[in-house]
């Protein structure tokens, strides 16, 4: 026990080493909770990052380092959608920037939440403080927003397996929910599709990043490509009515000709229909190669 004990303050101090060289810096006053080792624990607080951006946005690859730096340091606690949406995100009948990462969902996300109207890049964790319209969150807030989720309680775990057959492109999800506690709410679940690995011009203004005022060859990750239930989800839970101890839905997909399956993850949250908050989050490779 003793030696179980030490490896484990070993690891945290390993990831605390990490944070410091890669993130931005944390203002006090914080907690270290949120790098306690969880492997013994049945159920694990897991963040949602949504990072609004677009390919004609010179400041947007500097977030998207933030974004990369956050999930490097916090694994699969982390859960990144790259929203492509707003005037940013608007394709150029011509020239380097035709390529259209748009989808409804994404632009109904954007207009409920006003994120291109304030400017991109913006983002928002786990979508809270809809109510007080404090939701939007440049980023240089996003690492201690996430830090300070990660403190929560979990009321619900999410888990997803996925089944795809490559002759039709049809993608099987199975989505299950637990309630760790009742939850006395109004909750739906969402599934999205996003994919990464995606080569395409991206306009940029910092050189420490990558060529200016395009970077020809850039990376985009994590790219919301459509809903596979619906802009808003599917409801799980009613106030008023006991939730049961878990439940599991169903969904087909099909994936559209120009997306690279095995670049793509399902990922599923539930949120509060009435706050808007995302209560949990997973994500699952379409394909899985491990």
């Amino acid at each position: 026990m003793r030696t179980k004990n030490i490896f484990g303050l070993l690891v945290t101090l390993s990831v605390l080493a990490l944070w410091n060289i890669s993130c931005d810096k944390v203002e006090e006053p914080f907690t270290r909770k949120i790098f306690i080792d969880t492997t013994t624990q049945d159920h694990q607080k897991k963040v949602l990052l949504e990072d609004y951006t677009g390919h004609t946005c010179v400041n947007c690859p500097d977030a998207a380092i933030i974004a990369h730096n956050l999930k490097n340091n916090l694994g699969d606690k982390l859960v990144i959608i790259a929203v492509h949406a707003g005037w940013f995100s608007t394709p150029t009948p011509g020239g380097d920037f035709t390529a259209d990462f748009r989808c409804e969902t994404g632009n109904t996300w954007d207009a409920t939440f006003g994120i291109s109207n304030v400017g991109n890049p913006n983002g928002m964790v786990n979508r809270k403080n809809f109510s007080t319209a404090e939701h939007i969150l440049a980023p240089a807030a996003w690492s201690g927003a996430v830090m300070q989720a990660l403190n929560e309680e979990v009321l619900t775990d999410v888990s997803i397996s996925n089944t795809y057959t490559a002759a039709d492109r049809k993608l099987t999800t199975d989505v299950t929910v637990d309630f760790v506690e009742t939850v006395d709410k109004n909750l739906n679940l969402i599934v999205v599709l996003t994919e990464s690995g995606i080569i395409a011009p991206q306009k940029n203004n910092n050189a420490a990043t990558g060529p200016t005022p395009i970077i020809y060859d850039y990376e985009h990750n994590h790219v919301l490509r459509g809903s596979i239930n619906s802009t808003w989800g599917t409801p799980i839970a009613v106030v008023g009515t006991a939730n049961p101890a878990s439940l599991k839905k169903t969904f087909t997909y099909n994936l559209s000709a120009g997306f690279v399956a095995e670049n793509c993850h399902v990922v599923a949250f539930v949120y509060d229909t009435d706050t808007k908050e995302v209560l949990q989050v997973a994500e699952k490779e379409l394909i899985t190669t491990k």
